[in-house]
């Protein structure tokens, strides 16, 4: 009896100077808990983004560039070779009349044709046909065997500058043919109109003293209108 009274003392003696934990204590382990979770997610959430100035970078990152269309390839000015062909052929029609034919008629004929074989000769050398980015001119050449080109001056038949912009043409062609080619002739309504003339343009034929295949090449590469045949 009297050592289970001493046993119950003895527990209850160690009861009571058992130690407890404060009440601040508790409250200040739980912030350290709260703080600890929020660091947790914190640094889960930036696993993917080692950069913590990451948000700067689209302030002052430059802008992208939009997509802009290439131009189109700028046709290159032409000029376009010359030809003797028709002075030539002139020249022997008109020698073959003076020699065939001694008259007057013979020597009139023949020396009108020769005449005219040596006018295309002079314009073939002197004159030379050129396409630019937004006209069709006629140029003279500076001196014989220069590349150097100059402005023609005025058209000596209906006045203003031998130069037509190509939206303004009508129509182009070659006679009789461009297989057999004598004269180049173009239609444009460029050249003022005088007054009282009928007509919606202004019409200009020049001896074929160029390469014909390079005209119409280039007639048709810069959009110069002409009227069907068929």
């Amino acid at each position: 009896m009297k050592r289970s009274l001493l046993l119950l003392l003895s527990a209850a003696n160690c009861g009571a100077f058992s130690p407890v934990v404060p009440a601040r204590n508790k409250v200040g382990a739980q912030l350290n808990g709260r703080v600890r979770n929020l660091s947790s997610t914190t640094n889960d959430g930036d696993a993917g983004d080692s950069n913590p100035f990451g948000f700067l970078q689209g302030m002052f990152s430059p802008p992208k560039s939009a997509a802009v269309a290439e131009p189109e390839p700028r046709i290159p000015d032409v000029v376009v070779d010359t030809d003797y062909t028709l002075a030539a052929a002139f020249g022997v029609v008109g020698l073959s009349v003076l020699a065939a034919n001694h008259g007057a008629g013979g020597v009139l004929g023949g020396g009108f044709v020769t005449l005219l074989a040596s006018l295309f000769a002079v314009q073939a050398t002197r004159l030379r046909f050129v396409f630019d980015e937004t006209c069709f001119e006629l140029k003279s050449v500076d001196s014989i065997g220069s590349d150097e080109l100059s402005d023609s001056g005025e058209n000596i038949v209906v006045g203003g500058a031998n130069r037509w912009a190509y939206d303004s043409f009508v129509n182009w062609d070659f006679y009789p043919s461009a297989d057999f080619p004598i004269l180049v002739y173009f239609k444009e309504t460029q050249t003022p109109r005088p007054e009282g003339s009928e007509g919606d343009g202004q019409i200009h034929f020049f001896p074929a003293i160029a390469n014909v295949k390079q005209l119409k090449e280039q007639f048709e590469l810069r959009g110069c209108a002409s009227v069907s045949k068929d």
